[in-house]
């Protein structure tokens, strides 16, 4: 099997692929639990640790990655088209 790789770089070797994919694994994980935490309203209630600013960045963060989706869902091709 051949792969082509127009940009003439070489691949990472396996292990670093396997930290990469593990690091982006525990990366997702954390944001997907703050976007919970947010949403279940956990930081509320806290002055201390600004929990408004925390909350409200949180939901502008949801926000954002709800439109990127969007937008790279329009603009991939769909097959009743």
């Amino acid at each position: 099997m051949t792969i082509r790789n127009p940009g003439g770089t070489a691949p990472p070797p396996a292990p670093v692929r396997v930290l990469l994919r593990v690091l982006a694994a525990v990366v997702w994980t954390v944001l997907g639990l703050f976007a919970y935490f947010v949403c279940q309203g956990m930081f509320g209630g806290y002055r201390e640790i600004h929990s408004g600013l925390l909350t409200t960045l949180g939901m502008v963060a949801i926000a954002v990655t709800g439109g990127i989706a969007w937008i790279v869902d329009e603009r991939r091709p769909h097959g009743d088209e």
